[in-house]
């Protein structure tokens, strides 16, 4: 094969799949797309509420594969493949970067098939806890544990605060633990980290929470809710 053809081949599968969904019925991906997620924070130092707003930007070719690219408003993009076996990433970027980082392996979303009891594991870092009285405060920079997660049901009905109701959706669920100096009395704790998603059919995540409760001494925690607005 020429060199032209190979150039103009990834090109061919991008402009194949401009316009059309690149996610799939539990996730899908539609460029242009956007959704607003309202985001509250129950913490045991007081945290201000926040809206996420994510929109499905044009595809790319990365790896020499057409991609689907979802923004995140906190100011980075996500790079997600989605095929038979489910919706992974597989690489990011930040609005600073010129160009995305691989992941050094894809890291799952979703992994099919879509039925109560699939699981797979991903790195998680905790996104709440932190130092009470140390600097850096927060944890995320230096701590990591492997998260496992599962399908537990496929047919949840999701009520939003607006009072729309959603059915069917998956409910995926989370798991971790770090093992933290918290306090003199309790010396070393295996201090919980669980995530709740609910992706429903034809519209992808529309809640999730995340919990990292811990006792109290040195560090702090909390529960954090995001769900759909728009």
């Amino acid at each position: 094969m020429s060199r032209h053809l190979l150039l103009c081949a990834p090109l061919a599968l991008l402009a194949a799949c401009s316009g059309r969904d690149l996610g799939n019925e539990w996730f899908p991906l539609r460029v242009g797309d956007e959704q607003t997620m309202s985001v509250s924070y129950q913490m045991d130092e007081p945290r201000e509420p926040e809206e996420w707003v994510m929109r499905v930007d044009e595809p790319v070719v990365f790896q020499d594969q057409p991609v689907a690219v979802r923004h995140h408003s906190a100011g980075v993009s996500y790079y997600l493949r989605a095929d038979d076996q489910g919706v992974r990433r597989i690489a990011t970027r930040t609005d600073i970067d010129s160009e995305p980082t691989a992941d050094a392996e894809p890291v799952w979303v979703l992994r099919a098939p879509y039925q109560v009891g699939t699981e797979w594991t991903t790195v998680t870092v905790p996104y709440l806890l932190q130092r009470r009285n140390e600097h850096p405060r927060d944890l995320k920079h230096t701590h990591k544990a492997q998260m496992t997660w599962r399908i537990e049901a496929v047919d949840d009905m999701v009520t939003l605060a607006d009072g729309s109701a959603h059915q069917p959706c998956l409910r995926v669920v989370g798991q971790a633990r770090l093992n933290l100096y918290t306090d003199p009395v309790n010396g070393f704790t295996d201090v919980p980290l669980i995530s709740r998603e609910w992706y429903c059919k034809g519209q992808g995540l529309v809640k999730l929470e995340r919990e990292e409760q811990v006792p109290a001494g040195f560090m702090t925690g909390g529960t954090l809710r995001a769900e759909q607005l728009r």
